[in-house]
């Protein structure tokens, strides 16, 4: 079994963070789905069904994942119930400073038990597929530390001190998001 980790420090209390995490109808803003998960209307529980569209480098398509376990303010565990069934564990943890927090995404696959298999996973995929996982988690995570910023972001555009700012591809003027002035 192949795994892929990434870690990284994001400047908001772990409370903060783990609420976000934990709503399903976030998951299109800062994971992988590229619309709304809708259904839900509570934090994510063991035994919760998730169907979203993702993209990936070239296609979009339907993802369905299970709720495995739901560990509060550490960890979350989904499996893929698609064909590849990889297992996928997101974890936080409160950093030294308590304004911080670190979140690793851990990524658990199997291509098979050959010894072959075994091999090329070992010395070809897993590190192609970790500078891959690295790229991808590492666009999450920012995309993630914008999001848990933006109060910060919106109360230096009301005071005016900043006139415009980009938000997630929307214009941001003074007076609030996507005003017109």
């Amino acid at each position: 079994m192949g795994v892929c980790r990434f870690r990284a420090l994001i400047q908001a209390p772990l409370p903060q963070v783990w609420e976000f995490l934990i709503k399903p109808e976030h998951l299109h803003v800062w994971g992988p789905a590229t619309q709304p998960v809708t259904g839900f209307d509570r934090p994510l529980q063991a035994g919760d069904r998730l169907t979203f569209t993702r993209r990936d480098f070239f296609r979009n398509y339907s993802q369905m994942l299970l709720v495995e376990k739901v560990v509060p303010y550490h960890s979350l565990h989904m499996r893929d119930l698609s064909k590849g069934a990889a297992r996928v564990t997101l974890s936080v943890e409160g950093a030294r400073d308590r304004e911080a927090t670190w979140v690793e995404e851990a990524i658990f696959y199997s291509l098979g038990s050959g010894r072959l298999l075994q091999w090329l996973d070992r010395w070809l995929i897993n590190p192609i597929f970790n500078l891959i996982v690295a790229y991808k988690s590492n666009k999450v995570f920012h995309r993630l530390q914008t999001l848990l910023e933006k109060p910060h972001a919106e109360s230096i555009l009301r005071s005016g001190q900043a006139l415009k700012y980009r938000f997630l591809g929307k214009k941001v003027e003074k007076g609030g998001v996507g005003s017109e002035r």
